[in-house]
């Protein structure tokens, strides 16, 4: 009978209460199954099939051996050995599944890289009777991304305004034949809802103006203001005034954004 640990020789010193729980758990075990136990002397495993014997030897086994003698520290190691043997195993976690490569079925057709092409291009909304001044604008707009987008009438401007949100706007004061005071589209744009109106650059050209002063932009709720006599150097001063739009209202845009108000 196998009376003592394989590995040291040493006694196996276990109490009755010890050899039940030991006996419950080697009952407990499924088929092909086997429980391990730790030497209190030497610490190391005794692997134990169902009826007690030890794996791998032909000896007797463990559940024939057992004895009720105990000492201190060994009865304890051996309880908590025999705890630890009863304990039920734990499920397995496995990591979360991998996210799925993205789809690439718009590589042949384009469409996709295509659109997202076209819907980041800032437009602007031109309305000028003058075709050499409309020409000179646009093109100041182009060099810096825009896509231009042209109005024969107020009516028709107003129309697209309503469908496209236009990054800039491009009025000349006398595109409806009258003053500015009279104009529908520079009525439109100063009742225009602020979470639609803040996000447009919105620049007022004609005979009236003095280019780039800013208390007149803000008295005629525009961003930039520029005389006829100005309009050969349009693009130098679309660019001073867009700039000047973005150090001023960039950071407050930005703050609005991240508190996701439009």
């Amino acid at each position: 009978m196998l009376a003592q640990c394989p590995n040291c020789q040493q006694t196996l010193m276990l109490s009755n209460a010890q050899i039940e729980k030991i006996k419950a758990a080697l009952a407990s075990l499924s088929m092909g199954r086997t429980l391990k136990i730790g030497c209190p002397k030497c610490k190391q495993p005794i692997e134990l099939n169902s009826d007690g014997s030890v794996v791998g030897q032909t000896t007797p086994g463990l559940m024939d051996v057992l004895i009720a003698e105990h000492a201190g520290n060994e009865d304890q190691a051996a309880e908590g050995i025999v705890a630890a043997a009863l304990k039920r195993p734990q499920p397995v976690r496995l990591p979360p599944e991998a996210p799925k490569p993205p789809d690439l079925g718009w590589l042949s057709s384009g469409v996709y890289s295509e659109k997202e092409v076209v819907e980041n291009v800032p437009h602007v909304l031109i309305m000028i009777g003058a075709e050499e001044l409309a020409a000179r604008v646009s093109a100041a707009f182009g060099e810096l991304g825009y896509q231009p987008t042209y109005a024969r009438s107020a009516e028709e401007a107003i129309a697209k305004m309503q469908f496209v949100n236009f990054e800039a706007v491009v009025l000349h004061s006398r595109f409806e034949g009258g003053e500015l005071n009279d104009s529908t589209v520079h009525q439109h744009l100063r009742e225009m809802a602020m979470s639609r109106r803040r996000y447009i650059f919105y620049v007022l050209i004609g005979p009236e103006f003095r280019t780039l002063y800013d208390l007149e932009s803000l008295a005629y709720s525009a961003n930039l203001v520029v005389n006829d006599s100005n309009a050969g150097h349009f693009p130098i001063i679309l660019k001073r005034g867009i700039n000047d739009y973005q150090e001023l209202f960039g950071p407050y845009l930005e703050a609005l954004g991240n508190y996701g108000v439009k």
